[in-house]
């Protein structure tokens, strides 16, 4: 079910009262003049830190308008789902690839995205990178793709870093896996299933730019004990290769009762 995404977290309002606040700017039109709501029209609200909330469209003015938000109390089925926080971390491509990559990854469930720069990225950064432009926009994308879905927990959007900045600060809190256009051999089971059959907490997907990792890249990924994942012998675009990805991992994971008892 679509829902309005808040940029910030209300006061508390465990006591069931409605609290009363002004919309200007992006949410106003996105509410008023995107969905077309108007006055005594409800619709659900997400607060950055996952509170629920039913929001009231209270009045309507020329350049914002006035609601009143109550606490909803009910279960979030997502945080009990048995998936873990799956962190996408996506080489960055070009313009609109990489708003695609994470429009997707928001939509599909992803706990968190990190965008990586590698050796054969299409985008190069200076070594101190101005990313404020782009980190807007992509953070306005994943509040859209959030209010498209219906999903009931923010993604975040950590800073792009290079794969040695990443591996350092990932620091083992869960599996990595990285997916690899080449089977890797016989001492590895190159199976998801047999890699997800154990439950985790944490868990990171990182997918390479059109020009794969470089042997370089892949050592350092495999001395830090990444597994590799194989997806087959066709040849997919990055931005296709991360929703590939996050998708047969979510999958298998969701569907483990079912096949582990198989």
């Amino acid at each position: 079910m679509k829902q309005f995404v808040l940029s910030f977290n209300p006061e508390n309002t465990n006591n069931g009262s409605e609290k009363e606040l002004i919309l200007t700017d992006r949410e106003f039109h996105y509410l008023i003049h995107v969905r077309r709501y108007s006055s005594g029209d409800s619709i659900p609200a997400l607060s950055p830190d996952g509170r629920v909330f039913k929001m009231s469209v209270l009045d309507v003015g020329k350049k914002s308008c006035t609601v009143g938000l109550t606490q909803v109390f009910k279960e979030n089925t997502e945080k009990n789902s048995p998936l873990p926080r799956i962190t996408l971390m996506p080489a960055l491509t070009r313009g609109r690839k990489m708003d695609l990559v994470i429009r997707q990854a928001v939509e599909g469930g992803a706990f968190a995205i990190w965008p990586v720069l590698t050796e054969n990225c299409q985008v190069k950064f200076r070594k101190d990178p101005d990313t404020s432009g782009k980190n807007e926009r992509w953070q306005r994308i994943t509040v859209e793709a959030l209010q498209q879905c219906g999903g009931k927990y923010s993604t975040a959007l950590e800073t792009p870093g290079t794969i040695a900045d990443i591996l350092e600060t990932w620091d083992r809190r869960g599996p990595l896996f990285f997916l690899h256009e080449q089977k890797t051999g016989n001492k590895e089971p190159n199976s998801l299933h047999q890699y997800l059959a154990e439950p985790f907490e944490d868990l990171a997907i990182m997918v390479g730019p059109e020009g794969g990792f470089s042997p370089g890249e892949t050592g350092l990924l495999r001395d830090y004990g990444g597994k590799p994942v194989y997806l087959g012998q066709r040849v997919l675009r990055a931005e296709t290769a991360a929703i590939y990805g996050l998708a047969a991992i979510s999958t298998i994971i969701r569907e483990s009762s079912e096949w582990q008892t198989a």
